[in-house]
């Protein structure tokens, strides 16, 4: 009751507004407005559709939380340009959910946020797959491991180039720093948006070629067209073979 009165007496200085719509928020609102909310929810896969039907080389399964729209694609921009970290707070519910179904299914050794170069965790000082782990990573059975893997050179912007350019340009990216816990493990794989898949396929790759046993991916969103449909499945077939000409 006390904490209901002060929110209330901090409100009437500093009112608080919704991260996406900016209307002012209510007392019992978090984050989002309660039509953003909806909106949100709306875009949580059910649970028998987070796993993404697109086949991948090296990725043994996919799984994402949400569709890569609005209020979603909001949320994740001011994480990662805004320095808004707190705003993953607003997907937290689902995306637990999601990762503990996920990793009660299958016993990883490891969960891997997907790492970031060293001039992007200088502009943004904190990498948002870590951000996202340390959230889940509580309600999780397996551990997070931060150093297994690291990114050894930063990419060019991937905006514009298609599924098979992507591949080649990730190409070689990450490292594993300790080469001698890989073998024989199984790992997941933890990213904030899936586009391609090109980026978590190339960290696979790389753990498979040391041998590891099992590497899964979950993200917290994926990108659509406007039919609904997954972002990569929409572009140019790409030759499963075409990062090896590299």
């Amino acid at each position: 009751m006390f904490r209901h009165y002060r929110e209330a007496f901090i409100r009437l200085f500093y009112p608080a507004a919704c991260e996406v719509c900016r209307v002012d928020l209510d007392l019992e609102e978090k984050i989002l407005c309660r039509n953003c909310t909806e909106n949100l929810n709306a875009l949580a896969w059910p649970m028998e559709n987070a796993l993404v039907n697109e086949r991948f080389e090296h990725l043994d399964h996919v799984w994402t939380v949400y569709a890569y729209r609005s209020p979603v694609k909001e949320l994740l921009h001011g994480v990662k340009y805004a320095r808004k970290d707190y705003l993953l707070k607003a997907c937290r519910g689902r995306a637990i959910r999601l990762a503990q179904a996920v990793t009660s299914d299958f016993g990883y050794d490891a969960i891997l946020p997907i790492p970031i170069d060293r001039l992007k965790l200088m502009q943004r000082h904190f990498n948002q797959a870590e951000v996202l782990a340390t959230m889940l990573g509580p309600w999780l059975t397996s551990p997070v491991e931060r150093s297994l893997l690291v990114k050894r050179r930063s990419i060019p912007s991937q905006t514009s180039l298609s599924q098979c350019e992507r591949a080649i340009n990730v190409y070689g990216a990450f490292q594993i720093k300790h080469p001698g816990r890989v073998a024989g493990k199984s790992f997941l794989l933890l990213d904030d948006v899936l586009t391609t898949g090109a980026t978590a396929n190339e960290a696979a790759r790389l753990l498979k070629l040391h041998g590891a046993k099992r590497v899964d991916f979950l993200a917290l969103a994926r990108t659509v067209d406007h039919t609904g449909d997954s972002h990569f499945s929409k572009k140019n077939d790409c030759p499963r073979s075409c990062v090896k000409t590299v």
